[in-house]
């Protein structure tokens, strides 16, 4: 988790650490999945309180056991967050897709993000450098902005990805990504660290 201060260098866009998978969190993805049960909640919360996670899940969720390991999972990234960052309060969202959430390649307008694909396809993104901003610019187009000779990466599933916003800092816009165009279905957990002042 210490990796994570890499965040504050000005040559990184963005720390990805991998992680072992939660059974019972893929237990939660696969059910939700078999069923085409639709989540989309959203909440803030107070970011070493663990209590609004729970009671949040425990409106959409019936599965004790898998309500108190999302809100693990929850509270644990609340409080890296919290450690990492110093922001009292975080934005959460807990969602399953079965299609692009956000199709096009395009910058969140947030300090950052982390991003957890608890089950499915993760996040496509695109280095910084291998950004064509001409094409990213054009809100009219769907071509890929990438230069000759970059690539579009991709998070893998499980893994905890924090993604500097446009408003991180002057002189970087922001890491440029958007939702996968596979058509398997997903389980993501977002968080937006909340700064009062």
């Amino acid at each position: 988790i210490a990796d994570f201060t890499a965040i504050y260098d000005e040559e990184v866009e963005l720390v990805n650490v991998s992680r072992p998978k939660s059974g019972q969190l893929e237990n939660l993805a696969d059910q939700l999945f078999a069923s085409r049960r639709v989540l989309e909640l959203r909440w803030q919360q107070d970011a070493l309180d663990p209590g609004p996670a729970e009671r949040e899940l425990q409106t959409s969720l019936d599965n004790r056991d898998s309500v108190a390991a999302l809100a693990r999972e929850i509270a644990f990234v609340n409080e890296v967050l919290h450690e990492l960052l110093g922001c009292k309060e975080i934005g959460v969202r807990v969602t399953t897709l079965n299609s692009p959430m956000c199709p096009r390649f395009h910058i969140d307008a947030v300090v950052c993000r982390m991003l957890l694909t608890v089950s499915g396809p993760g996040t496509e993104w695109i280095a910084c450098n291998d950004v064509d901003r001409g094409v990213l610019a054009d809100r009219s187009s769907d071509v890929t902005p990438i230069r000759d000779g970059g690539e579009v990466k991709q998070f893998s599933s499980g893994s905890m990805s924090l993604l500097k916003g446009g408003t991180w800092q002057r002189g970087f816009d922001g890491v440029v990504h958007r939702s996968p165009h596979d058509r398997e279905q997903r389980l993501l957990l977002s968080f937006d660290p909340i700064f009062s002042d």
